[in-house]
């Protein structure tokens, strides 16, 4: 049962997308279709693409280096973020030179130096793409380390366990909440990068199909790809981030969140009827 709270958040988003539309609605018919196209026409171009197999072969293009850019990152990331805890000294390079370098380079430099690398390949976009949201699981794990007590490890080891053993059973479930998270950061971020990255040095992917349309022109095309992408990155969310989310949560915040969802009828403790 939803909270009275919940109806209302959801009302309130919906009332704002309806205005956003006719908003939109309204402005398009100031300008040429060819400049600022309508919703009617960004719709059928979204038909049109969703029955359009070079589309699609795009998208896969583009989805398999984001899941793949999002997995060695968070691989990268986690493992490079673990290691302050066996090597404190490693904790210094971390903190003071890794962390400030890759959060404050820019990202289009990472993309030019790419093309330059590596040509114009799909191996410049997957390691473009991995350079810019490595950080974000970085940081996230090694500050997920820093949360865990020493009174976790005492208590696996006063009970005969392994050091690999007190990692696999102890640690590593307490920094999981850390690690997906900096993985569903990333995986928003990644999709946005593909498409920098593809613009400038793609022969594949949806930023390749982006620069098609705009050297002919294709305002609608531009932003009917821009809907789908939110579209794609909206469906991993709710089916795999967004679960793997939960089910690495906290049990005390899993129980504060069902609690949260909860009418205040159902958490109200009757009192009538008692003995």
């Amino acid at each position: 049962m939803s909270s009275p709270n919940g109806i209302g958040q959801r009302l309130v988003a919906e009332t704002f997308v309806i205005a956003a539309i006719a908003v939109w609605w309204l402005s398009s018919a100031q300008f040429p279709p060819n400049v600022f196209p309508s919703p009617i026409q960004v719709f059928w171009e979204l038909v049109r693409l969703g029955t359009d197999a070079e589309f699609w072969g795009h998208a896969a293009a583009t989805g398999l280096r984001v899941v793949l850019a999002v997995i060695l990152a968070t691989v990268f990331g986690s493992a490079l973020g673990i290691l302050p805890r066996y090597f404190p000294w490693i904790g210094g390079i971390v903190d003071d030179v890794l962390v400030p370098f890759f959060t404050s380079f820019p990202a289009i430099v990472w993309a030019i130096l790419g093309t330059v690398w590596f040509g114009l390949t799909g191996t410049a976009i997957l390691i473009v793409q991995v350079l810019i949201i490595f950080p974000f699981c970085l940081v996230n794990v090694t500050e997920g380390g820093k949360e865990i007590g020493r009174e976790e490890i005492e208590m696996g080891r006063s009970f005969g366990r392994r050091p690999w053993s007190i990692f696999w059973r102890i640690e590593l479930p307490l920094l999981a909440p850390f690690i997906i998270s900096g993985a569903r950061i990333s995986y928003g971020v990644c999709w946005k990068i593909s498409l920098i990255a593809e613009l400038f040095g793609g022969r594949s992917g949806l930023g390749y199909m982006m620069q098609w349309a705009r050297d002919f022109g294709s305002v609608d095309s531009i932003i009917a790809i821009c809907l789908a992408i939110v579209f794609f990155v909206a469906i991993g969310d709710a089916l795999i981030l967004r679960p793997l989310t939960h089910l690495f949560q906290p049990k005390t915040e899993r129980t504060r969140a069902k609690k949260g969802r909860q009418s205040p009828e159902m958490l109200a403790t009757p009192t009538a009827g008692r003995g």
